[in-house]
């Protein structure tokens, strides 16, 4: 009777090959199924960076838009910050003016005021050019006159009234300038032509009666030129 033993080992081997190939197949699709995973990992995570990244470069445009427009928003400020410092200057400057305008009132003339002499009036009168002023309805009329007089009077100290007068008939008035001397008592000019005046009562013609003109001039009398009234504001 033969052996069997060749076909048991043949038979043996074919079953260890067979069980090697199914533990190999197996063993195949488990790697394949952990390299599936790993890459879908893999490309998840991708996924996120990508998305990471363009939140940062998102948030990197955003972050440089506000540089930018505190960029801006500092220059407007430094030269607001400029300006500011220029005005402040200009301020200071005016304040030191005005400082020592005050200081020249307290210690000048100006600041105490007197009643002057009758010549001290004279000259006043004869330096000031205040008749020069070409006369105009609409710009400068009798009480812009008297009142240059007046501040030009009280920048020598001396103490200017304003006179204003009343003609019968008339809704207009006229105004001169008076000075109370301390030699002659009160004294009038005419402003626009540095005439003195006297006489100035009311019932008289004012450019007739009171007006004394310079030498060879004649003052004509006009209707509603009768004073009906005198106020004197110092």
């Amino acid at each position: 009777m033969k052996s069997n033993k060749p076909i048991l080992s043949i038979a043996f081997v074919i079953c260890i090959v067979g069980s090697v190939s199914a533990t190999y197949f197996y063993m195949d699709d488990v790697k394949n199924s952990e390299i599936n995973s790993l890459t879908k990992d893999y490309e998840d995570k991708i996924d996120k960076y990508i998305d990471i990244s363009i939140d940062f470069q998102n948030q990197i445009f955003s972050l440089t838009d506000q540089v930018y427009n505190l960029s801006s928003t500092l220059n407007n400020t430094n030269n607001e910050i400029i300006i500011l410092k220029e005005k402040w200057a200009e301020t200071n400057n005016t304040l030191d003016e005005k400082d020592v305008e005050i200081e020249n009132l307290r210690t000048g003339n100006k600041y105490e005021l007197h009643d002057p002499t009758y010549n001290e009036v004279a000259s006043f009168i004869a330096s000031d050019t205040t008749d020069e002023i070409p006369f105009d309805f609409d710009t400068f009329d009798c009480e812009n006159y008297v009142l240059e007089i007046n501040n030009n009077a009280e920048d020598q100290g001396i103490r200017c009234s304003m006179v204003v007068m009343y003609f019968d008939g008339s809704d207009t008035g006229h105004a001169i300038v008076g000075f109370n001397t301390v030699d002659r008592g009160m004294v009038y000019v005419e402003p626009q032509t540095d005439d003195w005046v006297e006489n100035l009562e009311i019932g008289n013609d004012y450019w007739t009666e009171c007006v004394v003109p310079k030498p060879g001039y004649v003052y004509n009398e006009e209707p509603y030129d009768t004073i009906n009234e005198i106020l004197i504001y110092w």
